[in-house]
């Protein structure tokens, strides 16, 4: 970087030097061009100072060096504005290149070996198994969280022990090490072998239970975490020495006091939430440490962290807000009233038809609604009551993405008549 600043510099200054020369020369020339005229109009008149040929010649040489410096001075110019602009776009690079150093957080990983204890309200850590490749020829399951700071962003992690590994295994239910990947749980704990050690304890009378094949594990995941579980012996608990049978969660279920559980991460309040918006097509559901809203109307899909918090990556209702929450739409899912509007019956999509007219082209087969304007362009597809039937496809328009329907879509078109249609 260094070497090409000091190149730039010294063409630059050889540019400077080149148009002081063009100047000096037409400057000179001037003077000559004048005085060989003079010498040479004395001499024809009679007062022969210098030679006539002489003269001539001063005079075409003065005439020469006005018409070089002239063009050395263009030249110059020319090379000026070049350098002034290279310099402006190095500068712009520099500058982006410097806020982009400055948004890119490093990522440290770390184990942590000690903590600080606080008098302040405990914090929940959201801990995620991930796979850590630490060599070139082995890798291993970690249990981690994350930190960020001003300047870098640390995980803490611990790695798993095979005996470990089979416990989580049995918790979430899954047979391949490999699923366990993305999976998570909340902690009081700030460093990951305190909290995966606890969450291991709290669980450790439903992995007795599962591993003793006294019972059924079907029947057994709604105890996971309840304090009242007894497991052995074949009986389940106090209170349903068989097992809970029902679909949902058992109303009797206690959590131990030592599990953190963030406001909607509780699979009873999950369940309280698909009550009030279930009759309206929508329900919601716990994957991965997230919870996802189905609008099952719309075929579209809302992600929320367990604090109700809208993921950034998430689809999301313009008319609430891009800041809204998660109770901002179970209260929006419990009071809707679907009004169902046949585009197709009505005449719109005639009407849509001579609107793109020379745009686009509308074509309706059954129940589908299908636009498009280029024979190899994707084909943009709808129920007749404008619903998309795609509304994740990667051909959708970047605008409408969170405003995906047959009435936006086509409005997008008519928009963009001459401009470039995605």
């Amino acid at each position: 970087m260094m070497l090409k600043k000091f190149v730039f510099s010294c063409l630059r200054n050889l540019n400077a030097a080149f148009g002081m020369v063009s100047l000096t020369a037409i400057a000179l020339g001037t003077v000559a061009t004048f005085s060989g005229l003079g010498l040479l109009y004395l001499a024809k008149g009679g007062f022969p100072i210098v030679q006539e040929e002489r003269s001539e010649q001063i005079a075409y040489i003065g005439t020469g060096a006005i018409v070089l410096g002239f063009t050395g001075i263009i030249f110059a110019s020319l090379g000026g504005a070049f350098f002034s602009i290279v310099e402006e776009s190095e500068e712009t690079n520099s500058s982006r290149e410097t806020a982009k150093i400055a948004d890119i957080k490093p990522l440290v990983l770390t184990k942590a070996e000690n903590s600080e204890k606080s008098d302040c309200l405990p914090s929940i850590y959201t801990y995620t198994v991930m796979n850590f490749e630490g060599h070139p020829d082995s890798k291993c399951l970690v249990i981690c969280r994350f930190e960020e700071e001003p300047y870098r962003k640390i995980v803490l992690y611990e790695e798993l022990r095979s005996h470990q590994i089979d416990d989580l295994a049995v918790i979430y239910d899954e047979t391949d090490p490999d699923r366990l990947i993305g999976q998570t749980f909340s902690s009081y704990k700030p460093l990951p072998y305190e909290a995966l050690e606890e969450h291991l304890d709290i669980h450790r009378r439903y992995i007795n239970a599962v591993n003793s094949e006294e019972f059924s594990s079907c029947y057994l995941q709604v105890c996971a975490g309840c304090k009242l579980l007894h497991g052995a012996n074949n009986i389940v608990c106090g209170i349903h020495p068989h097992g809970w049978f029902e679909n949902g969660c058992c109303p009797d279920k206690q959590w131990d006091e030592r599990k953190a559980l963030f406001p909607f991460e509780d699979d009873a309040v999950v369940e309280n939430l698909n009550r009030e918006i279930s009759s309206n097509q929508a329900n919601i559901c716990k994957f991965y440490g997230n919870l996802i809203l189905w609008d099952e109307y719309a075929n579209r899909r809302f992600s929320f962290s367990y604090s109700g918090i809208l993921l950034k990556h998430s689809d999301r209702l313009l008319e609430l807000g891009m800041e809204a929450k998660l109770l901002s739409y179970i209260q929006y899912f419990r009071t809707r009233n679907v009004v169902v509007f046949d585009y197709v019956a009505s005449g719109r999509v005639l009407e849509f038809a001579k609107e793109l007219n020379g745009i686009a082209q509308i074509e309706v087969d059954g129940d589908e609604i299908s636009i498009f304007f280029d024979i190899y362009a994707p084909c943009h597809r709808f129920r007749r009551d404008g619903v998309a039937l795609h509304p994740y496809s990667t051909f959708v328009p970047q605008e409408l993405r969170y405003n995906y329907n047959l009435v936006s879509y086509v409005n997008y078109l008519k928009s963009k008549k001459f401009g470039v249609l995605g």
